[in-house]
């Protein structure tokens, strides 16, 4: 396996790093290594950082041990690391680093979830092995509507595919009288001010990534005042996503971001209230992606996970009915990675259109996506952070002027250009304070706009 067959053992002290190669002796699965000792039937271990939810963790907890004991005949058990997508690479990054490194920090033999950019961010640090696969790869294509399912390395792989949109409180929409969203630019309609739940970019991969493909769909300067528009109903930025899916159910909040296998899940426990809709034409699918992490312990047992998640049955765990296999207890709504699947489990699949077959409208432009989503998080952070209150009023006042289009032309204006944004975001060293002055300039920015609007809105006192 090259540098696969390796061990990797990380041991850090205080604030102490080093990130040690050792031989992988030990690592071998019960069938290679014909030991019959009580030692050899131990459970074995595995350490996953991961930003899925509980449901899924366990399914796979469960399935894993099933398929493991079955292959080789060993008692296998995850331990998981929950963070958000973002914090899941901070976290990974803090330990390769040095950083609040201490004695009770797990380190992860793999990442599991996340889109391609946190991903590659890993790999391009040299921060996950490339992995032998074998053919575990058959039948599973090299891209989908032009986004690759793995690195050319195996650095990276995708085990399934995800859309995102909007889940909704269909009931409590009617209930209240407003009409139920079908469209991005219905969450920016004024109807659902102080209705939606959103979550800050830089805490959740999921939020940002509806965001990302408004800013794909629509282009930067429309893209921009949907963006604004719907920071302005959002009640407050959340933390993540669960919270605000939970405000959803409970008809605190009527609508939000969703990726559709959180969203379905929701509908799923919510018959009859809530709704997950993809936007006709204006999202895309994209992979869900699994890295082995070079903090591993045992790299071989991270990489048996990744074949069971290539695996029928594990491409069944995620896209299957929880009653069509009967081998699963909860249905997760992912979309298979492995065309076969839609043939051999044909109306047992939670979600049944092929995305294999069907545009939802967004070709998504890897680079220019790449760069949206890091500029994503100082954007919200400069229209939200000290100017969230103020846009809220604003927003009221255009309103009650009757929605003038000078008022809203002008809220909707960036105040930064697209090209003008990305380059100074390239352009930062990596340190706090330019991180801080660059959304302190933006903020400052923001903050005369609104003020400007706010006089157009009123008019002279």
């Amino acid at each position: 396996m090259g540098e696969f067959a390796a061990r990797t053992v990380v041991r850090y002290r205080t604030l102490l790093l080093a990130v040690c190669m050792a031989s992988c002796v030990g690592c071998e699965p019960a069938e290679k290594s014909g030991n019959n000792t009580l030692e050899s039937k131990a459970t074995m271990r595995l350490t996953i950082i991961s930003p899925h939810s509980e449901r899924i963790r366990s399914t796979f907890s469960d399935a894993f041990a099933r398929w493991y004991d079955s292959n080789f005949q060993r008692d296998v058990t995850i331990e998981w690391i929950v963070r958000g997508t973002p914090q899941c690479v901070e976290y990974i990054s803090d330990i390769f680093e040095g950083r609040n490194v201490d004695a009770g920090m797990k380190t992860p033999d793999l990442m599991f979830g996340g889109g391609l950019s946190y991903h590659r961010a890993l790999a391009a640090k040299d921060r996950c092995f490339a992995m032998d696969l074998g053919d575990a790869l058959a039948g599973i294509p090299a891209d989908v509507h032009g986004l690759p399912t793995r690195d050319d390395k195996n650095r990276w792989v995708a085990t399934g595919l995800s859309s995102f949109g909007i889940l909704f409180n269909d009931a409590d929409c009617t209930a209240r009288g407003v009409e139920p969203p079908s469209t991005w630019t219905d969450l920016a309609d004024p109807r659902f001010s102080g209705w939606l739940s959103i979550a800050d970019p830089a805490k959740s991969g999921s939020n940002r990534q509806c965001m990302m493909l408004i800013l794909q769909h629509q282009g930067w300067d429309e893209g921009w005042g949907t963006l604004v528009r719907i920071l302005a109903n959002a009640r407050v930025l959340e933390s993540g996503s669960v919270r605000g899916h939970d405000q959803i159910a409970s008809g605190v909040m009527l609508g939000g971001f969703s990726v559709n296998f959180d969203g379905l899940r929701r509908v799923q426990e919510n018959p009859g209230s809530l709704r997950y809709i993809n936007p006709s034409g204006a999202t895309a699918v994209t992979p869900d992606i699994v890295s082995i992490v070079k903090t591993a312990a045992d790299a071989r047992l991270a990489e048996q996970f990744v074949k069971f998640c290539l695996s029928d049955e594990g491409q069944a765990t995620w896209s299957a009915l929880a009653d069509g296999e009967g081998h699963s207890s909860h249905t997760l709504y992912h979309y298979p990675i492995k065309p076969s699947l839609y043939e051999s489990h044909q109306g047992k699949l939670s979600v049944p259109d092929n995305p294999f077959e069907t545009d939802l409208g967004v070709q998504v432009d890897q680079k220019l996506a790449a760069k949206q989503s890091k500029a994503l998080v100082h954007v919200a952070a400069a229209i939200c952070n000290e100017n969230h209150i103020l846009l809220q009023q604003v927003w009221s006042a255009i309103r009650d002027a009757g929605m003038p289009k000078v008022a809203v032309d002008k809220l909707c204006e960036p105040i930064v250009s697209e090209r003008e944004a990305f380059e100074a975001i390239a352009g930062l060293k990596g340190g706090d304070s330019d991180t801080a002055a660059l959304r302190k300039k933006w903020s400052v920015a923001f903050r005369s706009q609104l003020e400007a609007v706010m006089a157009l809105a009123t008019g002279p006192e």
